[in-house]
This record gives C-alpha cells, sequence and structure tokens, in this order.
C-alpha cells in the first residue's frame, strides 16, 4: 500500500493585515522551472470579480534550495511564466487570464432574439454568437496565453481561437460578463498522444439553445496543435439528485481535475459545490461532495458521476511516472490521497495538511484555511503541496495569514 510523508510545514510569506474572510495572501499555486527551482503564486487582492486579468498583482516568491527557503521574485511574472508546461515540441505554455468586462462598459443588453427570458445556471447565460453584435470581439472565441518557442527565450503573448458553437458567457447578477477561460489553479493535462486538455466550468447549451443543467457542468476543450487551436469536446453534466437533498450551497461541477491513467481512461475529479461563511451548515445540512466519473473514449462520453468523497473544493491532482496519482483538496481544511493503482480505482485515506476540529467545521473553517492548494511533482516519488495557515503567527506575534509550503514523499 502506498503511503504519503509529509516533510515540515515552510512559510513562504506572511500577512497580519489582510481580513482572513475573503481578503488576500490565499489560493496559492505551484510551479518548478526545469532547473528545479520552486515557485509559488498566491492571490494578494481582495477577492473582487473585477479585479481579475490583472496578473501583476499576484505576488510570486521562489525557492532554489528545496523549498527551505523563499524570496521575493522581482520580475515576477517574467520568471512565473518560464516555469510554466514544457509541451511535447518543447515550447513552454500557460494560459493568461482574461479581464472581465466591467459594469460601466456594457450597454443594456437586450433579450434573447426570440423573446425568452434569460437562460439561468447561477447566473444568467449568453452565447459569444448571442453577444458579439453588442460587444465585438470582446467576447470572440478565444483564449489567451503566453508561450515561449522552443529554442527561443522571448515571452510571447498569444491569442488562441476557441472552435466552440455554443460557447457561453456569463452575466453575473451584479452586472458584468464572465468570459469562459481556463481555471488558473488547475492545470492543462496532456495526454499519451500528445494532445492538451483543459476542463473548465461552463453552463451546457445544446445545440437548441436550451440549458442542458440547471447548474454549472464542466466543459473538456482540447488541442491537437501544442495549444495554438482549441475545440470544444464534450461536458460533464450535472444532474439534480447527484447530492444529498439537504446538502448546502450546491453549485454544480465548478472545479475539476483530470488525469490520463496508464489504463488508457481519464479519470475526472469534481467539485461540487463548498462549504460558505454565509451559509451555515450542519451535519444535516452537510457540504456538496466530491465526484468522480471516468471516461473510456478520449473525453468524448463520461460514465453517470458518483460519489468520491468529502472535502471538495479545487481538487488538485499531478501523476507520477509510475502512474500513481496524488490529490490534494480541502474545505474544511487541506487533505491529501494517494491512488493505490494505475487505474485509480483504489484510494489511501486522507492525510491532513490543515485539520479543522468538528466544532469549527461550519461556522469557522475559514479561519483555518482559504483550503484552496497547488500542487508540483518534483521528482519519481517526491511533490510539493502549496497552502495557506491562517493560525500562525507572525515573529511580532500579530496573528498572519501565511502561504506555505510543504514537501510530499510517495513511498
Amino acid at each position: 500500500m502506498k503511503t504519503i510523508k509529509l516533510g515540515f510545514p515552510t512559510i513562504v510569506a506572511q500577512n497580519t493585515e489582510e481580513p482572513v474572510l475573503f481578503g488576500g495572501y490565499q489560493d496559492p499555486t505551484i510551479r518548478c522551472a526545469e532547473n528545479g527551482t520552486l515557485y509559488v503564486r498566491f492571490n494578494a487582492r481582495r477577492d473582487n470579480w473585477l479585479t481579475f486579468g490583472e496578473e501583476e498583482k499576484n505576488p510570486v516568491y521562489k525557492s532554489t534550495d528545496g523549498g527551505e527557503n523563499w524570496t521575493s521574485v522581482k520580475n515576477a511574472q517574467d520568471e512565473w511564466i518560464r516555469a510554466g508546461t514544457r509541451l511535447p515540441n518543447g515550447d513552454i505554455f500557460c494560459f493568461r487570464e482574461h479581464a472581465v468586462l466591467r459594469k460601466e462598459t456594457l450597454p443594456e443588453l437586450p433579450d434573447l432574439p426570440d423573446g425568452r427570458k434569460l437562460r439561468t445556471a447561477g447566473m444568467s447565460v449568453y452565447t459569444v454568437d448571442e453577444l458579439k453584435p453588442f460587444l465585438g470581439d470582446r467576447v470572440a472565441k478565444e483564449f489567451r496565453a503566453y508561450r515561449i518557442k522552443a529554442g527561443s527565450d522571448t515571452v510571447i503573448e498569444e491569442t488562441c481561437p476557441v472552435i466552440w458553437d455554443k460557447m457561453p458567457v456569463i452575466l453575473h447578477y451584479d452586472g458584468f460578463l464572465i468570459r469562459v477561460f481556463p481555471h488558473m489553479s488547475l492545470s492543462m493535462k496532456i495526454d499519451n498522444d500528445g494532445t492538451l486538455w483543459m476542463p473548465m466550468d461552463a453552463p451546457a447549451i445544446d445545440n437548441f439553445g436550451n440549458l442542458a443543467s440547471l447548474r454549472r457542468c464542466t466543459a473538456l476543450l482540447r488541442s491537437t496543435d501544442m495549444g495554438h487551436t482549441w475545440e470544444y469536446v464534450s461536458h460533464i453534466l450535472y444532474e439534480e439528485g447527484f447530492n444529498p437533498p439537504t446538502a448546502i450551497d450546491v453549485e454544480g461541477f465548478m472545479e475539476c481535475s483530470l488525469e490520463f491513467l496508464h489504463d488508457g481512461s481519464c479519470i475526472a475529479l469534481l467539485r461540487s459545490g463548498s462549504l460558505s461563511p454565509f451559509v451555515i451548515g450542519d451535519d444535516e445540512h452537510p457540504a456538496p461532495i466530491m465526484m468522480k466519473t471516468r471516461s473510456y473514449d478520449g473525453c468524448r462520453t463520461w460514465e453517470k458521476p458518483q460519489y468520491f468523497y468529502d472535502y471538495g473544493v479545487l481538487p488538485v491532482t499531478r501523476m507520477f511516472e509510475d502512474g500513481t496519482v496524488l490529490l490534494s483538496s480541502g474545505r474544511p481544511g487541506v487533505y491529501l490521497r494517494v491512488s493505490q493503482d494505475v487505474s485509480a480505482k483504489e484510494w489511501s485515506d486522507i492525510v491532513p495538511v490543515v485539520e479543522v476540529p468538528k466544532e469549527d467545521f461550519y461556522a469557522k473553517y475559514y479561519e483555518y484555511s482559504c483550503c484552496n492548494t497547488g500542487l508540483v511533482i518534483t521528482g519519481p516519488n517526491t511533490a510539493f503541496i502549496a497552502y495557506s495557515d491562517f493560525t500562525l503567527n507572525a515573529p511580532d506575534g500579530k496573528r498572519a495569514k501565511s502561504i506555505m509550503v510543504r514537501k510530499i514523499t510517495v513511498e
């Protein structure tokens, strides 16, 4: 049986002024450059949709000694890009955020052409084609990315066309538009044929313009030309009844992590909602569960999603060379699991990284951690997790929001 061994927790950065509830100094992600340098980037801004796309506000720290000591990076965005994913053709590639279209820039949006009420999946939904006559290329079917071509040292800003007939755009209830874009905390994955894959949360609209699910779902997109263009392949649909009827804050499939396994299948682990400090649950009204599904035909069709386990916010997976899959997720708390076989059908018990006492599960979990994590593989059986811990003190004795890392060894 595989086991997880955790190294000593190390502080990357701390802040004693940020509010615990939806402040900055949380949501860390982690990368490892080819020379072994570790990089951690995190959210240092207040939790505000309207700041999406302002990447320079995200600090980056690095460690050149295996995660023991961390220093702030001055040219943060440049070094972060250079630690991005190395593609099969030798390019380095990573997505950029799309800036949100702010409320003051939007004209009064019309009803749908046939007079129907707006589609709703938690928020109102248009398609790109329906908005294009009014907003032009600001809602074009495209992603944004950074690329460093093989043999070059120059960072290129790239626009990547997306082939997606009913590509959705969400009209937030506060009056601004959220374009569907790759989730910055989850990595795209590369299958055995060198095809790039990216899951993202997006309403599912069928060819007749109807919502195929009343909640968010996961869309699967792929690129067969090293990320230059992308095409829609399928949705993993959320159905009512997947969660217990008393579950609180059920959102649908908001976050997903993919792995292309050594047995030829692809597994998807999916968040279906979360605890919220604004909707207090209890044992009879639990948090939504994490779910799993599997595809045997290249992500075109999926098995019916099933319960995987609790603590389902931001599932992040990474696969070792031998096919072992490592998972981090949380809320309340932060936890690790590891698969026991190359089909990822058997999993270890959970290993806690940040524990929340039972009495604080529902009302005070956010005083312990944001519960969002990052993972990176660093060796044949080693990895690092980046996470937040809000229970520590700074050197001056004040309580601090802390960005942390720990080494993981799977034996």
